[in-house]
Parts: C-alpha cells; sequence; structure tokens
C-alpha cells in the first residue's frame, strides 16, 4: 500500500512490547494493575508486551496519563523505529 514506507520485519509490536516493559518496570507497577487500568485480562496485556498483538490508540492514551508521560517520550516508545541499542541487544539475544 505504501511501497516507500520501511515497515522493518514485523518486529515493531516486539519492540514496542520491550520498551513498555521498561516503564512499567521504572514505575513499579504489576502486570495486574496495569491490565486492570486497561481494563484487558493480564494475559491480553502479556500478549501486547511479548508482541504478539498491538496497543490500541486508547490504551496507549491511558498508559500515558498513568506513567505521566510527554508527547515526545510516547513517540519514542510507540512509534519510533528501533534504536542501533535495541538492534545490538536483539543480534545478541539471537546468537545466544
Amino acid at each position: 500500500m505504501f511501497p516507500n514506507k520501511k515497515r522493518g520485519n514485523n518486529m515493531e509490536p516486539k519492540i514496542v512490547g520491550k520498551r513498555v516493559k521498561k516503564v512499567i518496570e521504572k514505575n513499579n507497577i504489576s502486570i495486574k494493575e496495569l491490565a486492570s487500568k486497561l481494563e484487558i485480562s493480564e494475559e491480553e496485556l502479556i500478549k501486547k508486551l511479548e508482541g504478539e498483538e498491538e496497543f490500541f490508540v486508547s490504551e496507549v492514551i491511558i498508559m500515558t496519563e498513568i506513567f505521566n508521560l510527554d508527547i515526545k517520550t510516547v513517540s519514542q516508545i510507540f512509534f519510533s523505529e528501533e534504536t542501533d541499542e535495541e538492534k545490538e541487544e536483539n543480534e545478541k539475544k539471537m546468537k545466544l
């Protein structure tokens, strides 16, 4: 549909999930508590954190409020391409 748009290799949900995990850990909130605030099951949240499913815009908005994220941080977490650091981390894991 958008031939010039770089999509990557379908890793975006996994990358976003890893980034959200870091925010969860930093804010010391449990999966159970976040799932409750997002009004989804723990299993559904885990799937999203593992990159098996994507977050809905409504969930991003709720997390923005829960974690008091500014627009730049939201953009970095949910919309930025994989950073060089993330690429290196993924490559190391694939070699193990």
